[in-house]
């Protein structure tokens, strides 16, 4: 019973996807009309917050053995980058760009710790592709 009610509900969550993006496509009439970006950022961001718990909480629920231990492992290792990215970034401002209205610390401190997240987590993706296929060789 379960399989099948998640399964109409990711049915449904692509319809609804559809359908915001053919709204987006026939109803944006062009750079300056921004009436459907609103609407389209809101359901991506649903999106993305269902993902985040549909990917926290699934493993929890349709238990395979070791299903909770790598949830809890993984959140742990994301949770470990967002802090030490936080603690890396400066939220100082670029002295270089000459902006009408200056952005305050905290989203400066934001800026900078997704930047930093996002090249620690390039940099460990590109190992793990390395070291991947350097242990498939030897074994």
């Amino acid at each position: 019973m379960k399989g099948k009610s998640l399964k109409i509900f990711f049915y449904l969550l692509l319809i609804v996807s559809v359908a915001i993006g053919l709204l987006f496509l026939f109803l944006n009439k062009g750079e300056s009309d921004d009436t459907m970006v609103s609407p389209l950022l809101n359901w991506a961001y649903i999106l993305l917050g269902l993902g985040v718990l549909l990917a926290l909480f699934l493993p929890l629920i349709y238990r395979s053995g070791k299903g909770g231990k790598s949830t809890l492992k993984n959140l742990g290792f994301v949770v470990a980058v967002l802090v030490i990215s936080w603690l890396l970034a400066s939220g100082n401002p670029v002295q270089s760009l000459s902006l009408s209205e200056e952005p305050s610390k905290a989203v400066l401190k934001m800026a900078d710790t997704v930047l930093i997240m996002s090249i620690i987590l390039l940099g460990v993706a590109i190992l793990a592709t390395i070291f991947s296929s350097l242990l498939r060789r030897k074994s």
